[in-house]
């Protein structure tokens, strides 16, 4: 039984695409060394956010040349696409006017030069004489560009064959660039699950990130503090809407999803480390878009250790919004916004496996519980 086992394994490995198999094994061998890299850092007591913030940042800057490749590997199909298209109607339309021309040469070859003196000469007067001659005239003039704009077309027949054969080399590259770079954002990705992992298992670790997030959340509070107050930008539907105190409890949630984390100390089940969160984290499908709860003003756009991406809109009166762990930005700094403006996407950063929006609400740079200031449902 177990031989018959082991000689299924083999038949089955032999059935594997040898470019799959060879892709996933150089996948194993790339993830194991960048592991023990990652271990030997966590060893040292390196920086464990510096650490997946690192990952990150890189993981971002794959995902962002993975969107141009696509982008042009869609745009190239297209294009391909189109000129295939544009090749079939040439070569159905070129033999039935190459047919019509060669039908109309034949007809004047064999009328020749007396047949045209015949046709003139027979006119029964010279004013028909005349007419005659302009309309033979007319029907030469007429024959000579169609057989010169059939030659035409011949040479951009040829021309758009060549493009088509260049295209498909360039579909040819930039599919295996895709494919590298596809290749490139999952090891990223893995990367981080085994930091998250070895952060999970390892108290010492633990500790040092507890301290590291105390750390980085009073970067924040200073970063928020530090913002500059300026008017709003003038906008062409109106003043925006800066009582943001007014709205207390009736907020709109900035993502839909349940809250996976709560505001203030939290504490690690395992080996009883406190941390604390000035906000709370919703889980939501990655890519869901993200809305502005109430009207201002975006005053920082950008990634901060420990957070992602992050974006602050700034509401009047020393209230201040944040949402992190953002995939995509869909604004920038200084643009204002209205309630319920995307302001990005969920991302997946930080300490969790899966997608989740951090939000914050700060007053004066103090962070308050968001769950008092928004409403009870979506």
């Amino acid at each position: 039984m177990l031989r018959k086992g082991i000689w299924l394994l083999f038949v089955l490995l032999l059935a594997l695409p040898a470019a799959s198999l060879s892709q996933s094994m150089d996948l194993e061998e790339r993830l194991a060394e960048e592991r023990a890299k990652l271990r030997a850092a966590m060893q040292a007591e390196q920086s464990v956010l510096k650490q997946i913030y690192a990952v990150e940042h890189i993981q971002y800057q794959h995902e962002r040349k993975l969107r141009k490749i696509s982008a042009q590997l869609a745009a190239t199909r297209q294009t391909i696409a189109d000129d295939k298209e544009t090749i079939a109607r040439m070569e159905t339309e070129l033999p039935i006017r190459g047919a019509r021309l060669a039908r109309r040469l034949a007809a004047l070859y064999r009328m020749g030069r007396g047949g045209f003196w015949k046709v003139l000469m027979t006119s029964e007067s010279f004013g028909a004489f005349v007419r005659h001659y302009r309309a033979l005239r007319k029907i030469v003039e007429m024959d000579a560009e169609d057989l010169s704009r059939h030659r035409v077309e011949i040479l951009a027949l040829r021309e758009r064959r060549g493009a088509l054969l260049r295209r498909q080399a360039q579909l040819s590259a930039l599919a295996r660039q895709e494919k590298e770079a596809s290749l490139a954002v999952e090891i990223e990705k893995r990367k981080k699950m085994f930091l998250l992992e070895d952060i999970q298992n390892n108290k010492q670790i633990q500790i040092r990130l507890t301290q590291e997030l105390a750390r980085q959340d009073a970067a924040l509070g200073q970063t928020v503090a530090s913002l500059p107050p300026s008017p709003p930008p003038p906008t062409p539907t109106g003043p925006l809407r800066l009582d943001f105190a007014e709205h207390r409890g009736y907020l709109p949630r900035p993502v839909a999803g349940p809250i996976v984390g709560r505001f203030g100390v939290r504490v690690n089940d395992r080996f009883g480390t406190k941390t604390r969160s000035n906000g709370i984290d919703i889980a939501a499908p990655l890519g869901t878009p993200v809305q502005v709860v109430a009207d201002g003003v975006v005053r920082y756009v950008g990634e901060f250790m420990g957070y992602g991406r992050v974006a602050i809109v700034d509401h009047g009166e020393r209230y201040h919004t944040l949402y992190a762990h953002l995939g995509q930005f869909n604004v920038s700094r200084g643009e204002a916004v209205r309630t319920r403006t995307v302001i990005g996407t969920v991302g997946s950063s930080g300490l969790y496996a899966q997608p989740v929006l951090h939000f914050e609400i700060r007053h004066q740079g103090r962070a308050v519980n968001p769950l008092a200031w928004l409403a009870a449902s979506p």
